[in-house]
């Protein structure tokens, strides 16, 4: 999940950042990547975490048939 949150994040700075015509303006646009790669990574484990609970949920044992019941 790591890697595609930091390629996510990268690619959105790309796509949407404003364009880098300094060192200055260098720095910044990769602080800018990294932390949308990290915002896009927790965004992926919530996504991940909310998913499996999900599933946990519906992970019941088959009941099994009351001979007594018609």
């Amino acid at each position: 999940m790591f890697k595609f949150g930091i390629c996510s994040g990268i690619a959105f700075e790309w796509a949407h950042g404003p364009l880098v015509s300094s060192l200055h303006g260098l720095g910044s646009a990769s602080i800018r990547a990294a932390l949308a790669g990290l915002v896009a990574w927790i965004a992926l484990e919530i996504a991940q975490a909310t998913w499996r609970t999900v599933m946990l949920l519906d992970d019941r044992p088959p009941q099994r048939p009351d001979a007594r019941r018609p």
